[in-house]
Parts: structure tokens; C-alpha cells; sequence
């Protein structure tokens, strides 16, 4: 296994898009009005944002149970990813319109940090017990 976080790693696709969601969350707001000027108008579509959720949601179950089942057992991951997607469900149906912008890049940043820690402990489990297999993700 690659000792840096970048690569192929899903955890790392996931850790991205989590962070670039949160990004995207808290600016859209503000750049709303310019989208159709910069040809982004798109992105201001519910369904693009529902996509882009749900694909989110399959790759953390799909890297999160990966490294519990074949690494590291350790639940924090999937309870830290579980909150998160939570937290952005109450900010795109039940929250405050006006603190979606807030709300929905919080629960993105904890799905980031879940990967992080998945990451983090499918390394540790390797360097603990070189044994591990490390299946392609």
C-alpha cells in the first residue's frame, strides 16, 4: 500500500468529493447570481446536487465497509460518516433554507473526516499486521 494519501485510494476519491462538496455548498450561494455568465448554471440544479449525494453515499459504504470488514473492525469511521450524511439529509429537507449553506458543508466535511480515518486505519492495520490482504479499492 501507497504510504501517502493520494492515489487510487477510494478513501482519498472520497475525502476529495467530500471536501469539494463542502466547498461547493458553502459558495453556491454567493455565486448563484454569476453561474449562467460562467456557463455553470447546472450546478444550481437540485437533481445535479442529489447525483452528486448519492454517488457520495455508495462510494463511502462500498470504502467504509472495505476497511472494517478486511482491515481494522473499528466503527468510529462508519458512525463519523453516518452523522455526516445525517447532518447534510436535515440541511437539504428539514433544515433552515437560509443555513443550508452552513449545515450541508458541516455533514460533508465529517463524511471527509470518516474517510480520513478509514484511511488512516487501514494503514495502521497493515503496518500492525503485514498479513493483511489490501483487496484493490
Amino acid at each position: 500500500m501507497k504510504n501517502t494519501f493520494a492515489g487510487t485510494h477510494l478513501d482519498f476519491i472520497g475525502f476529495s468529493t467530500s471536501i469539494a462538496c463542502a466547498i461547493h455548498c458553502a459558495l453556491l450561494p454567493f455565486l448563484i447570481s454569476a453561474l449562467p455568465f460562467l456557463g455553470l448554471g447546472f450546478l444550481d440544479n437540485p437533481w445535479i446536487e442529489y447525483s452528486i449525494i448519492l454517488l457520495s453515499l455508495f462510494l463511502a459504504i462500498y470504502a467504509l465497509s472495505h476497511g472494517y470488514l478486511r482491515h481494522h473492525r473499528k466503527k468510529l469511521p462508519i458512525l463519523i460518516v453516518s452523522l455526516g450524511f445525517l447532518i447534510i439529509a436535515f440541511g437539504l429537507i428539514w433544515g433552515p433554507e437560509e443555513l443550508e449553506f452552513i449545515i450541508t458543508p458541516i455533514g460533508a466535511v465529517l463524511v471527509g473526516i470518516a474517510h480520513y480515518i478509514n484511511w488512516s486505519s487501514i494503514r495502521k492495520s497493515q503496518i500492525e499486521f503485514p498479513d493483511c490482504k489490501n483487496h484493490s479499492h
